[in-house]
């Protein structure tokens, strides 16, 4: 299975949780985590990894790249993508 047919499932079956915590975040951050793409949202007052794809790639690049194409996904369906930063930051006023 490609990484778009998965992340889209994914978000598909997690759509409820990516809005809630894109309402309370103003987003969701998404990163590599152990050659997979993370999208990490909140629950409660703590971080939380929403969906985790399979294993994509060891190669930096080639994670980035799955990366965004997950963001793009999301946005999709209007998702926005934050970065780290702002992602602790709205955790932290939380």
């Amino acid at each position: 299975m490609s990484i778009k047919a998965e992340a889209s499932k994914l978000i598909k079956n997690h759509l409820k949780e990516l809005n809630a915590s894109a309402e309370i975040l103003g987003g969701v951050f998404i990163t590599g985590q152990d050659g997979a793409v993370a999208v990490i949202g909140v629950e409660g007052k703590k971080k939380k990894v929403i969906f985790l794809t399979s294993f994509v790639t060891d190669n930096v690049n080639k994670l980035l790249d799955a990366q965004i194409e997950v963001q793009d996904l999301l946005e999709e369906d209007g998702i926005e993508a934050i970065s780290e930063h702002d992602y602790n930051i709205a955790l932290e006023e939380l």
